[in-house]
């Protein structure tokens, strides 16, 4: 082997070598990334389970409140404008323009 075609293959086996670290920190920071996304989704996910059980008990909360007449949960209910109509319950922190006299909540 003469001088020349050893640094030929010193310098492909230089580039060799950082293709292939390079390559390993790609792939960390693929894994990283993929990690990150797996517990958005989870978060996602768990929020819509949440969202359910927070509208059933939003619904519960102004049944009863309508039902018994009870100040406490009437209270509850217009302290976080939690308004019920047309089978849709919202938990809203915006002042809504004119509140409904008396929601009305669909029978199932």
């Amino acid at each position: 082997m003469n001088r020349i075609q050893f640094f030929v293959l010193t310098g492909l086996s230089s580039v060799l070598a950082l293709l292939l670290f390079g390559h390993i920190a790609l792939n960390y920071e693929a894994n990283k990334a993929q990690a990150e996304i797996a517990v958005a989704q989870q978060i996602a996910t768990q929020g819509g389970v949440s969202y359910q059980g927070l509208n059933l008990l939003a619904r519960r909360i102004f049944n009863d409140a309508e039902k018994t007449g009870d100040p406490g949960l009437k209270a509850l209910v217009s302290k976080y404008k939690i308004q019920i109509s047309g089978g849709n319950s919202t938990n809203s922190t915006e002042t809504p323009a004119s509140p409904p006299s008396s929601p009305t909540v669909p029978s199932h």
